[in-house]
């Protein structure tokens, strides 16, 4: 049972057995989790203006605005829900200026009738002319362990160096594969594709 003093509280025993000070559904603008159909029939007297609360069938957040009765417009008090999300201060949308190389990234705007937006301008005009077909060239090819060919300079080409494979149980590829000497005839191919499903089991 409740005690009353400065503020209302459980007992200790109350608190062992994880009994419940409050019914939530009894508590107007508290956070409560709804279902759609339980959100719009609840009534209005249940919300406060400005409440969120979170609806399961949907996974989102909701705000409350409650509209008082406004004789003889109206009568009795309304409520209505808009989605809500936190303004996290993340980046959601970018422009790129192809004239200027600046990169100006947007965050979340406000709400309010004063609403404004974050944002960020990056100036890449620096980066500019390198990559994506730009003047960069790669200066050498060098072979490693296995390979033959290479250049220092101009077109360069890699194969495989067959020779370097003698006694791995490695063979060239024949036909796009290498084959692998594993002493057995059933399986040689070191790669092979197989489609299989739970019909073949």
């Amino acid at each position: 049972m409740p005690s009353f003093s400065s503020k209302v509280q459980l007992s200790s025993t109350a608190q062992s057995n994880n009994i419940v000070l409050a019914d939530v559904d009894r508590i107007k603008g508290a956070f409560k989790v709804y279902t759609s159909t339980a959100l719009n029939s609840t009534s209005v007297n249940y919300f406060a203006d400005g409440q969120i609360v979170y609806v399961s069938d949907s996974g989102s957040l909701y705000k409350a605005t409650v509209t008082p009765a406004d004789p003889p417009n109206s009568f009795v008090d309304s409520v209505t829900f808009s989605k809500f999300s936190f303004v996290t201060g993340s980046f959601v949308s970018a422009s790129f200026n192809d004239s200027s190389n600046v990169l100006t990234l947007f965050g979340e705007p406000s709400v309010g009738s004063g609403s404004s937006q974050i944002s960020m301008s990056v100036d890449l005009s620096s980066l500019a002319g390198g990559g994506g077909g730009g003047s960069g060239d790669i200066t050498a090819v060098i072979n490693g362990a296995g390979l033959l060919g290479g250049a220092l300079t101009g077109n360069a080409t890699l194969s495989v160096d067959s020779g370097s494979l003698a006694g791995s149980g490695l063979a060239a590829p024949v036909g796009g594969k290498f084959n692998l000497d594993t002493g057995s005839t059933h399986f040689t191919e070191g790669v092979q594709k197989t489609n299989l499903d739970g019909s073949e089991f």
